[in-house]
């Protein structure tokens, strides 16, 4: 019945997955904001050491940064799978190396498990996996985030188009070895939604917050469009 684990170099297997917990877990916007401003971001703002409260505490061009960088953490082991660096081993499909290091983000080691809600770093997984999927996510989460002016639904409406997307390739995407694949996966590849419903779980369960706050009035807006800011 699990035959199928067999076919796994479970040694280097684990390593990787250990390797992208580790990475999901550097506290980038901490690192950024000790080293340019000599401030914890996590005494100020919202208290939380994601991208968001990185650009209230930090400013734009900062907080971008740390968007950047967290968005490669998503994505770094999956690049270097799909550049062969590891085609030695049988190892796992390299979306379950991304959601890894999304939850090594949003329960990191060094911050007593405490972290960001992961949204910068599941993007970056779908980037470097299936980009035109990462695009739509990113296209979903600008497009919500200019109607509401709030980041948390923003964020879960990215998700959201992500997974729709990424169902809309398993059933009529492209076939394997189809140039569109690249872009967008290939049909039949049961990874690509199972990993996009797995981050929409825990993107909205980290926005639960956000969204009684939006209900109380009490959530603030983003000035990320105020031209004045």
């Amino acid at each position: 019945m699990f035959d199928f684990l067999a076919g796994f170099d479970w040694p280097a297997a684990i390593l990787i997955t250990l390797a992208a917990y580790l990475i999901g877990s550097i506290p980038v916007s901490l690192i950024v904001g000790k080293l340019t401003r000599g401030v914890d971001v996590r005494d100020y703002g919202s208290g939380n050491p994601g991208t968001t409260n990185a650009i209230r505490v930090l400013g734009r061009r900062l907080g971008y940064l740390v968007f950047a960088l967290d968005l490669f953490k998503g994505g770094l082991l999956i690049l270097l799978i799909c550049l062969g660096l590891f085609d030695a081993f049988s190892i796992f499909h390299p979306l379950f190396y991304g959601i890894v290091t999304v939850l090594g983000h949003i329960f990191p080691l060094f911050l007593r498990f405490k972290g960001g809600r992961g949204v910068a770093t599941s993007v970056g997984a779908f980037l470097f996996y299936a980009p035109g999927l990462g695009l739509i996510g990113l296209l979903g989460f600008i497009l919500a985030l200019r109607a509401t002016l709030y980041v948390s639904v923003g964020s879960c409406t990215g998700a959201a188009s992500l997974l729709l997307a990424s169902l809309v390739v398993y059933f009529a995407g492209p076939a394997q070895g189809d140039a569109l694949e690249v872009a967008f996966g290939f049909a039949g590849d049961p990874w690509m939604p199972a990993i996009a419903l797995i981050g929409n779980i825990l993107i909205f369960y980290r926005h639960r917050g956000n969204f009684r706050k939006i209900k109380a009035g009490t959530e603030p807006k983003t000035t990320f469009f105020d031209k004045n800011q």
